[in-house]
């Protein structure tokens, strides 16, 4: 199956490797309570293999390489190595590879695969084929850990309803998820996955919210910002640059109402027997 990157809504450039980057730190604090591994009953030690699927930047990937023991071996994957970091230490390995297909070596070879923030880039009929390619991927009781946004807060101002009809037309356009989030459990359960948990954090934007909230504000309005080129080519935009208005009016009522987008953390494990 062809890889997803034709419809994502992301740039691959300097600038979003640079906001992914910052992503990474907001996101370890308020979303991953500064650890990198959810399932505390995990043990990793000789002989075990991480995946970073859809890795990025790679920020998540260098990040656990330093809380796991350097007899670790950490893959990090992407369709694109465009934000793959320069350099690695010695037990972290770049590969260029889709989610929805894994290579065939890596059958039953990881003991953990994290994946997160990929709803810019899964069309809906690819996420059953994703997680099935992440099942088949696991060690027998190996586990998964998946975390996704809600991109739809409870609190709304005209801006804000207005973007949010622009990226539910994006996303109809090009077949993306975007409520996805909502649905990690169920998709899980659907793979053969046992065990899910699902659990919800509160991510802050606006000045309402003091630094962290200031900080949601630059990571997400950036990401927004950064959707420009591909809704201009969807056509749900008629330009960019009332988009990008669009965008500063979304910004105030951050501001002014503090909102808060959800990030969904989802973790299962493949059954020890099959």
């Amino acid at each position: 199956m062809a890889p997803s990157n034709d419809v994502y809504l992301l740039p691959r450039d300097k600038k979003e490797q640079e906001r992914l980057n910052i992503q990474h730190a907001f996101l370890i604090k308020l979303v991953y309570d500064e650890r990198y591994i959810f399932d505390e009953s995990i043990h990793l030690g000789e002989g075990s293999k991480i995946l970073d699927a859809g890795a990025g930047s790679g920020a998540w990937t260098l990040g656990v390489a330093k809380e796991v023991p350097e007899s670790v071996q950490i893959y990090g994957s992407d369709v694109s190595s465009a934000n793959f970091p320069t350099t690695t230490p010695p037990n972290v390995t770049m590969t260029i590879a889709s989610t929805v297909s894994l290579p065939e070596e890596w059958k039953n070879y990881f003991d953990l695969v994290h994946q997160r923030l990929l709803l810019a880039a899964l069309r809906r009929e690819q996420w059953p084929v994703v997680l099935s390619e992440m099942y088949r991927v696991l060690k027998p009781g190996g586990a998964v850990q998946l975390v996704e946004f809600d991109l739809s807060p409870k609190s709304k101002g005209p801006a804000m309803q207005e973007l949010l009809k622009v990226l539910k037309g994006a996303y109809a356009e090009t077949n993306l998820v975007l409520d996805v989030a909502t649905k990690l459990g169920p998709l899980l359960e659907s793979a053969g996955f046992v065990d899910v948990q699902v659990e919800k954090r509160h991510m802050p934007m606006g000045k309402k919210w003091g630094e962290f909230g200031k900080q949601g504000t630059v990571i997400m309005k950036g990401a927004f910002q950064n959707y420009a080129g591909a809704l201009a080519t969807a056509g749900v935009i008629r330009s960019v640059e009332e988009y990008l208005d669009l965008m500063d009016q979304v910004e105030k009522e951050w501001d002014e109402h503090g909102v808060q987008y959800v990030a969904v953390v989802a973790t299962a494990r493949k059954p020890a027997s099959n």
